[in-house]
């Protein structure tokens, strides 16, 4: 029987600059704990993926945010980035 498992991260450039994890990621769907039903377990995944993008989009105080969903090996599922990173100002003569 198949398996597979998914992750859901979400990441950010604040308004300062720094780039951080929301707390709370990564989440991972494993589909072992959805009956090996891997359709429902990327169902899951796909819930809190959308559900965070639409928390993002709440948001202006941020520079970027972006958010993944994954496979264990690496299989990028789905990516969504929202907003810039500011350029650095110009230094000082």
């Amino acid at each position: 029987m198949k398996r597979q498992i998914f992750i859901v991260n979400a990441m950010i450039v604040g308004a300062n600059g720094n780039f951080a994890q929301l707390t709370g990621y990564p989440k991972t769907f494993d589909s072992k704990d959805y009956g090996n039903d891997i359709d429902k377990t990327l169902q899951r995944a796909y819930g809190a993926f959308y559900g965070e993008l639409s928390t993002m989009c709440g948001v202006d105080t941020r520079q970027l945010q972006t958010a993944t969903i994954m496979t264990a090996d690496g299989f990028l599922i789905e990516k969504r980035a929202l907003g810039a990173i500011a350029d650095l100002p110009d230094p000082e003569a």
